[in-house]
């Protein structure tokens, strides 16, 4: 294989687990957009109802024109029908577009909040697990919640300064009972304590494969 034909997988992949992981927060995204979509809905049919009132009254004026000249008010009675399906169609159009693009637009904007609360959650299950890549994922063009993002990368350093330090002192520590000319079985068991808690965090700075 090639590396042109590699790197045109590598992008297709890229496109296909995008469109599939699009919905990040499910419960979320749905429910939110679900709301929306309730709200277009009945400003539409309130919209609807007042056309309808509207068409009622100019639907009196014909039928009295009907009564009043048959031949000139059944040629306006049909074209009245007409127009009147014309507007319950594009009513019935605009309805469908309406909840469509709102569903549409809804997940998409909804896709920007979720998209950086699936990053947190993934990071804090890697802090449950003792994993803290050196960096930590940064947000997309667009993506919301950039302030609080920040504020839990700064949190992130500093747990991870703090774990690098931690080490420090535990080598110290490691190294200054070593240094000693006898140890008790106490202090064997302390260092052994120490040793594993050093390569604990040890092991949780250090790159994990993804």
């Amino acid at each position: 294989m090639t590396k042109q034909n590699a790197k045109s997988d590598k992008a297709t992949f890229a496109g296909k687990r995008k469109l599939r992981n699009y919905l990040l927060d499910v419960g979320l995204q749905l429910r939110y957009t679900a709301f929306i979509m309730a709200v277009a809905v009945l400003l539409t049919g309130v919209l609807g109802y007042k056309i309808y009132q509207a068409t009622q009254v100019s639907s009196r004026i014909v039928m009295m024109t009907v009564q009043a000249d048959p031949v000139a008010g059944a040629e306006l009675w049909a074209q009245f029908r007409a127009n009147d399906r014309i507007v319950l169609y594009g009513m019935a159009g605009f309805g469908v577009v309406l909840v469509l693009s709102i569903a549409v637009a809804g997940i998409w904007l909804t896709h920007k909040v979720a998209g950086p609360l699936h990053n947190i959650a993934t990071t804090c299950a890697r802090i449950r697990d003792d994993h803290l890549p050196p960096v930590l994922r940064q947000l997309r063009r667009g993506d919301e919640l950039r302030s609080f993002h920040a504020q839990f990368a700064e949190m992130y350093a500093a747990l991870r300064t703090r774990t690098v330090a931690d080490i420090a002192t535990l080598d110290k520590a490691i190294a200054a009972i070593e240094a000693g000319p006898t140890r008790s079985s106490e202090l064997e068991l302390a260092l052994a304590d120490l040793r594993e808690q050093r390569t604990r965090k040890q092991l949780s700075i250090e790159p994990h494969q993804e």
